[in-house]
C-alpha cells in the first residue's frame, strides 16, 4: 500500500512576523530551551493541550464573559481534546504557516486575527476565508496581531521562541488597542510562558 508522506508545511508565508506586519507597535517574545531533540519536541508543540496551560481557561472564560453573559461562547476551553492550536482556530485565529515536522533544523507555526479586541462585548476576531484574505485585510478600526511558535534545534537541545506582534489600522485604532494592551501584556505573557512550560514538560517527561 501506498503511504501518502504529508506535506512539510501547510503554508509558504514567512515565519517572519516582521514580514506579516512590518510596523507593528505592541510586540512581546518569550524563549525557552528543552533538553529534547527538535522531533520530540516539535511532536509536542503541535499537539499540547489547552489543559496543559493552567491559567489558560479562567483567561479566556474572563474574556469571553460579556458573550457568555448573552448565552453564547460559553463552550469549556479545553473539553474536547483538541489541541491548543486547533482551539486559536475555533477562536478566529487563521493559519498562516504550519510546519508539519522539522526541516533543516527548525519549524514554525504561524497564526493571525484580526477585530476590535479591546471591545468588551465584540472582541471576537473576525472570519477570514484564507491567509490571503488576513494579509490583505486593512478596514480601518481594527488592529491585526499575528503569532509565531518557532522551534530550532541547538546541539541536541531545542530552543522554542514565542513572538506575538499587534497593530492597528489607522491611529484611532493603535490608541484603543495601546490602553487594551496595558491591561493585557501581564496575563497575555504568563499565558506564554506557561504555554512553553508544557511544551517542555510534555518533551522531556
Amino acid at each position: 500500500m501506498l503511504t501518502m508522506t504529508p506535506p512539510a508545511t501547510t503554508s509558504r508565508l514567512p515565519a517572519n512576523l516582521d514580514e506579516l506586519l512590518p510596523d507593528a507597535r505592541y510586540s512581546e517574545r518569550h524563549r525557552l530551551v528543552v533538553d529534547a531533540p527538535i522531533d520530540r519536541v516539535w511532536r509536542e508543540c503541535l499537539d499540547v493541550r489547552p489543559s496543559d496551560i493552567a491559567v489558560l481557561g479562567p483567561l479566556l472564560a474572563l474574556r469571553k464573559l460579556p458573550a457568555h453573559l448573552r448565552r453564547r461562547g460559553n463552550e469549556p476551553v479545553g473539553r474536547d481534546g483538541r489541541s491548543l492550536l486547533d482551539v486559536f482556530e475555533r477562536e478566529g485565529f487563521v493559519s498562516l504557516r504550519r510546519d508539519e515536522r522539522p526541516h533543516d533544523g527548525t519549524a514554525s507555526v504561524v497564526m493571525g486575527a484580526a477585530g476590535r479586541f479591546w471591545s468588551p462585548s465584540s472582541n471576537q476576531p473576525i472570519p477570514f476565508p484564507d491567509a490571503d484574505a488576513f494579509v490583505s485585510f486593512d478596514e480601518p478600526g481594527n488592529a491585526k496581531t499575528a503569532f509565531s511558535l518557532v522551534a530550532t534545534a541547538r546541539d541536541g537541545r531545542t530552543e522554542v521562541v514565542t513572538r506575538t506582534v499587534v497593530d492597528g489600522t489607522d491611529a484611532r485604532a493603535r490608541r484603543r488597542f495601546g490602553a487594551y494592551w496595558a491591561l493585557i501584556r501581564l496575563p497575555s505573557g504568563l499565558i506564554r510562558r506557561s504555554w512553553l512550560a508544557a511544551i517542555r514538560r510534555r518533551a522531556t517527561a
